[in-house]
């Protein structure tokens, strides 16, 4: 063999080195995208993680739910508006598919001045447009509690934000004093209609109220474990009552 042909083999030989090469590269690259598409780059885990807030949200950027600490647990957003409370508390706020926040879970507990405990947990559900309707909470104040679950009458925020603005900007005297009846009458302010649960004064407890919140219908049972039905008339006045033993000087 010639030196010119052996130089023809050389490169022969090499040509066939480098197509395998590709092809090998090539197998590999296809394995690496199946894996990737399989499993996300974007997808982590962490053992334990600090952080001050969470936002869910969905790919164009809109919050679904938000987790945060005291400090940055964001305001209530009622028909694209955000509602102004100064809440400081920590807890889990869900929003709707328009934007606005539709319930969450805020909590707290501590030692108030007089060495008793000033604590708490509210979980909430909105109506479309408007706040709470249903609420489970516990509640801690002066030494007592009261635990349970209460359903509220409300309005919507567009009848009734638009007059509890005008109320709080109006100075004090007789429109201040009509502004406040209209925004009542449009459903601003909030109205317990149900309560079950445990009282402030230990009775166990399910009480019925009218439109204007006045209880008219309470059965309890006392913390002696005496049961009790009582009817009222709309000045909170008892018109019967059973066992009518139950039943003070008419």
């Amino acid at each position: 063999m010639n030196e010119e042909q052996g130089v023809v083999v050389q490169l022969r030989r090499q040509n066939r080195l480098l197509k395998a090469l590709l092809c090998t590269s090539g197998a590999a690259l296809a394995v690496v995208l199946l894996v990737a598409a399989k499993s996300p780059a974007d997808k982590a885990r962490f053992t334990e993680i600090d952080v001050e807030r969470i936002n869910i949200v969905m790919p164009d950027g809109r919050k679904e739910m938000v987790l945060a600490n005291r400090n940055r647990l964001p305001e209530p957003v009622i028909d694209g508006q955000e509602v102004k409370t100064g809440r400081a508390r920590p807890g889990i706020i869900f929003f709707n598919e328009v934007g606005d926040e539709n319930g969450g879970l805020i909590f707290d507990g501590k030692l108030g001045e007089n060495g008793k405990p000033v604590a708490g947990m509210h979980f909430s559900m909105d109506r479309f447009g408007g706040d709470q309707q249903l609420a489970l909470g516990h509640y801690e104040g002066n030494g007592t509690m009261e635990t349970g679950l209460n359903i509220y009458d409300r309005g919507l925020h567009k009848e009734y934000g638009p007059l509890f603005e005008a109320y709080t900007s109006a100075p004090e005297g007789e429109e201040k004093a009509r502004l406040r009846q209209r925004w009542i009458e449009a459903g601003g302010q909030q109205t317990k209609r149900v309560f079950v649960g445990k009282t402030r004064g230990k009775s166990s407890a399910v009480i019925l109220a009218d439109p204007q919140g006045r209880p008219r219908i309470m059965m309890l049972v006392s913390p002696d474990g005496s049961p009790m039905l009582n009817f009222m008339d709309e000045a909170g006045n008892v018109i019967q009552s059973l066992p009518e033993k139950n039943v003070s000087a008419r």
